[in-house]
């Protein structure tokens, strides 16, 4: 009998993060917030895409409580998780 295979979530700063398209979602969307980025331009290098302008928003539910414009997923997902570790706190 073939052993299941364990499917791993990526994972930063010890929360879940999702990509599908030019949208990822940082934290658990069952909670009451989490970070909506989205990827508005790509570079490629080599064989690599990379984003290259993104805007991060802070999310509550359906609403935007914050939102910024950022060069590159780095900074993007710095300034949200931020954001979500301040918001989560203050609930």
């Amino acid at each position: 009998m073939a052993k299941k295979k364990e499917q791993t979530a990526l994972v930063y700063n010890g929360r879940p993060l999702v990509k599908r398209g030019n949208e990822v979602i940082y934290g658990d969307i069952n909670d009451k917030f989490y970070i909506h980025i989205r990827i508005l331009d790509t570079d490629k290098e080599k064989d690599l895409e990379l984003a290259t302008e993104v805007v991060v928003s802070l999310m509550e539910g359906v609403k935007i409580v914050k939102k910024a414009e950022r060069e590159g997923i780095y900074r993007a997902l710095d300034i949200g998780a931020f954001w979500l570790e301040d918001a989560l706190a203050n609930t």
